[in-house]
């Protein structure tokens, strides 16, 4: 008899939440054996100054660059610092409060491998999520004595700061650590095909001869067969103004002869009134017309 066999739920998709209290489990046990839950997450957005000027006080903060750009940063309060360099010198959590002091280099040192672990593991646990691509592999910079200094090297713009409130397991002691990271900015809409191609480009890029025409002379065959080299011909009325411009035979307007840089040059005196539409057909082998810029330069 053959069973009927019902395919397996699809699992649940993770929240950016979970994911967070995940990454930070995580990143303490794996890091330095810190056994600590996350009792709460919370997330904003805003343009950077608000979101400085909100900063709780006394927190180590670290500043965060990607490809040498500082992108925000990462902080610790003072109990979470404390756990963090207790657990690495005393192998535990001590049950006592920490005491408020001044931040250290060794604070900011011994905490740099949970913060990086906690970097990546943020990275590695939100994809697929909203958060996905928020932290791109940022590396750990320097210590920031505070927000102020924060300010001056951070660009302008809108920001993430994530907190997460943690239960560092002794004592019922709570320590913060936070992220503070530039949003990106939305990827540029694809087009949902390709644009369909034109023949603009093409005819535009067509070769067209411009005739310049001073004057038409009209002579009986015989006087054109009796022409010679060196022969002067009269060309009554003409002046430099009685230049016409042609393609293939089609009168385009006048121009008026001249000289630019020591050379002969054509200025066009009116618009050119013929467009592609009003073209006659050019028979086989005739390219359309892409005319020219007006040419400056002429005789005062």
């Amino acid at each position: 008899m053959r069973r009927l066999v019902r395919p397996p739920a699809p699992p649940a998709a993770i929240t950016p939440a979970r994911a967070l209290r995940l990454a930070a489990t995580r990143a303490a046990e794996r890091s330095i054996s810190l056994p600590l839950a996350v009792l709460g997450v919370s997330e904003e957005e805003g343009p950077l100054d608000d979101l400085l000027g909100r900063l709780e006080d006394g927190l180590m903060l670290i500043a965060l660059h990607e490809d040498d750009h500082p992108v925000g940063l990462v902080a610790l309060d003072a109990e979470a610092r404390a756990a963090v360099l207790e657990v690495q010198t005393l192998g535990r959590v001590a049950p006592a409060v920490a005491e408020v002091r001044v931040v250290t280099a060794a604070d900011a040192a011994l905490a740099r491998p949970f913060l990086q672990a906690l970097l990546a593991e943020v990275e590695a646990g939100t994809a697929g999520t909203v958060l996905d691509g928020w932290v791109r592999g940022p590396a750990l910079a320097a210590r920031l004595p505070g927000p102020r200094e924060a300010a001056m090297i951070l660009s302008d713009g809108l920001y993430r700061i994530v907190r997460l409130t943690l239960d560092l397991g002794a004592g019922g002691r709570q320590g913060l650590a936070l992220l503070l990271i530039r949003l990106r900015p939305p990827p540029e809409p694809a087009w949902a095909e390709p644009p369909a191609a034109t023949v603009a480009d093409p005819v535009l890029a067509a070769p067209a001869t411009l005739t310049a025409v001073l004057h038409r002379l009209q002579l009986p065959l015989a006087g054109a067969e009796a022409l010679e080299v060196g022969q002067v011909l009269a060309l009554p009325g003409v002046t430099v103004a009685s230049v016409r411009l042609e393609v293939a035979g089609i009168d385009l307007g006048p121009a008026r002869l001249g000289q630019m840089a020591g050379m002969r040059a054509l200025r066009i005196e009116e618009p050119l009134t013929p467009g592609l539409d009003e073209l006659p057909s050019l028979g086989e082998g005739a390219g359309p017309a892409a005319l020219p810029p007006t040419v400056a330069g002429w005789p005062s």
